[in-house]
């Protein structure tokens, strides 16, 4: 994608993990990014290898008032392209003894963000502007004690299916990807949990141990070519997976990884 003056990326969850990784290698391919998270140091660090080109925004994508910030955020700028990438685990833990409000702060950050926050953004956007849902293997398949995560992420698949096919007649295109299973601080986060919580922990704790996690670095560099270098009926038409071995030759040969 070729970069205008005025262009602007929006990636949601900046300021660690899958998030930084993706926005600085945005940064580094000369976008500017506007990158959005509840914790202003985290993000600061994050746009501390290239302030010029990345600007940051604390914000809780959760909150309505927030998002009303992040669309304000974005005027004056074209959105070529909105990467929404934030999301919660928690609630983990049986269904049958989960709370309400933590079950209700994953919908709203999970589901509800990403439906509304292109709601507000789609002014800002023109035709061939993009937006990327970071979905997961959770979102089609059940796993015990992450009923929130599942559901959450079985939603997001949906919304991505339905603004694709409500959008596309306006130019913009709507695509979904699943980065894998990557080290990031989530993935800290699921190996502190009990069997009990997270029967499945164990393969969790494996996967690090035998080093077969992805890098934060490569699965955004997977993401960043979902999302800039794949045709516009090719972005749209299935969910990208790094664990599709006919998806990761095509990035591996356009990329050279």
């Amino acid at each position: 994608m070729k970069w205008q003056d005025n262009d602007l990326v929006l990636v949601t969850g900046g300021g660690s993990g899958l998030g930084r990784a993706l926005v600085r290698g945005l940064a580094r391919d000369g976008a500017q990014v506007l990158t959005v998270g509840r914790r202003a140091e985290p993000l600061g660090e994050t746009a501390s290898v290239a302030p010029e080109r990345i600007r940051t925004l604390s914000a809780d994508i959760a909150n309505p008032e927030d998002r009303a910030r992040i669309v304000d955020a974005a005027q004056g700028w074209r959105v070529r392209a909105v990467v929404h990438n934030a999301g919660l685990l928690d609630p983990v833990g049986p269904l049958r003894e989960v709370d309400l409000e933590a079950w209700r702060q994953a919908m709203a950050v999970n589901v509800e963000a990403p439906v509304f926050l292109t709601q507000g953004l789609l002014p800002r956007m023109e035709r061939g502007s993009r937006i990327l849902h970071i979905s997961s293997g959770a979102a089609h398949k059940p796993s015990m004690g992450w009923g929130a995560y599942c559901t959450s992420k079985a939603a997001l698949f949906m919304i991505y299916q339905v603004y694709r096919d409500e959008l596309w007649r306006d130019g913009i295109l709507v695509g979904s990807v699943r980065p894998g299973v990557v080290d990031t601080p989530m993935q800290d986060h699921i190996r502190t949990q009990t069997p009990e919580r997270f029967p499945a922990v164990d393969r969790f704790i494996k996967l690090k141990q035998n080093g077969q996690l992805h890098t934060p670095e490569d699965a955004a560099d997977f993401v960043q070519w979902t999302l800039l270098e794949t045709g516009d009926k090719q972005f749209i038409e299935q969910e990208w997976n790094i664990s599709d071995e006919d998806h990761a030759q095509r990035w591996r040969e356009t990329r050279q990884v």
